[in-house]
């Protein structure tokens, strides 16, 4: 016998709208997607979707945590004896297919702490894994490595990888090579 709504617990609920979520804003966009739409995608009720999530720009910032989360999970399985620099490679590689939600990131940015704090979080990683390969290599510790700038320099390479332009090379080939060329400079001859 089928379960009754009410007995659906919370988490799967909230999983469920979250894969209905991902699957319309990869579609739509975000602009393009609608809470209603996502809420019948996901077997709910329109308005019930309040009940999970505040706002939409709050259940995307919850799909773009979702999507990092198992991407992290996905890596350590993976990869688990892979360097930090062919993580974060291949880590942006697989993440380049929400390329277009990244971009809709920022356009929320201004407009919604969830999505400030998501975007954000996903720069910690990016930053995170910069700051391994550099402890990998003990350039972390070297005073002729300005580490700081390293890592702005990893995040502007993402970020302006990522914005509407059919000119770029793809954000991981970028930070690769950057990463590469640091490592290579700051090897004893």
């Amino acid at each position: 016998m089928p379960r009754n709504r009410q007995q659906i617990p919370r988490e799967e609920r909230t999983g469920d709208l979250l894969a209905a979520a991902t699957e319309l804003f990869l579609a739509k966009g975000y602009a393009g997607a609608r809470m209603a739409e996502i809420s019948a995608a996901a077997g709910v009720a329109s308005g019930n979707i309040y009940w999970y999530f505040d706002s939409k720009d709050d259940i995307f910032a919850a799909v773009m945590d979702r999507m990092l989360s198992r991407e992290i999970r996905i890596l350590h399985q993976d990869l688990a004896g892979a360097g930090p620099l062919s993580r974060l490679v291949r880590g942006l590689s697989d993440m380049r297919q929400y390329r277009p939600l990244h971009q809709a990131m920022h356009d929320r940015l201004p407009h919604s702490e969830a999505v400030r704090t998501a975007h954000n979080t996903f720069l910690g990683w990016i930053v995170g894994m910069v700051d391994e390969v550099l402890a990998e290599h003990r350039l972390d510790a070297d005073p002729d490595v300005d580490v700081a700038l390293v890592r702005d320099v990893a995040v502007a390479v993402f970020e302006g990888a990522n914005v509407p332009n059919d000119l770029n090379r793809p954000a991981h080939e970028m930070i690769r090579f950057l990463m590469e060329s640091v490592l290579r400079q700051r090897r004893p001859v």
